[in-house]
């Protein structure tokens, strides 16, 4: 059976998140919201997650693709689904999925850089992803 992306997963991901130690952390001082697109075999997936709130990330809304961008998050990333759990898998490198266009991210990068810090948060979760599994 081929895995599908969908509103539930999305929602299950952000839980994994947040339930990390290490994730209130990261969340420190970060005021900025997101915008996720999973370009979905029969329609485009769009999900809008908020900046954290003491220390969470709130739980993604879904919602139609023009919606979110008209919110013009701070930070947007667009793949097809295929892509994103190439991704979440490992099997493909972010850095050469954005060169390659296959990957379409906008937003400043430079308070993602400053919490490199936390690159083990980010493995732990996707683990947690792959596994299926809380993290």
């Amino acid at each position: 059976m081929t895995r599908r992306l969908s509103p539930g997963f999305c929602a299950w991901a952000i839980e994994r998140f947040n339930d990390d130690p290490e994730s209130a952390g990261a969340a420190k001082g970060w005021t900025w919201d997101f915008g996720v697109v999973i370009d979905a075999e029969k329609a485009p997936l769009a999900f809008y997650v908020g900046p954290p709130v003491a220390g969470r990330l709130p739980p993604p809304v879904a919602l139609p693709l023009g919606e979110l961008e008209d919110k013009r998050p701070t930070y947007f990333a667009r793949a097809s689904e295929a892509d994103w759990l190439a991704l979440i898998d490992g099997a493909l490198d972010p850095i050469a999925a954005v060169v390659q266009k296959r990957l379409v991210v906008r937003g400043d990068l430079t308070p993602v850089v400053a919490r490199l810090n936390y690159r083990g948060l980010a493995e732990r979760w996707l683990d947690a992803l792959r596994r299926g599994e809380k993290s």
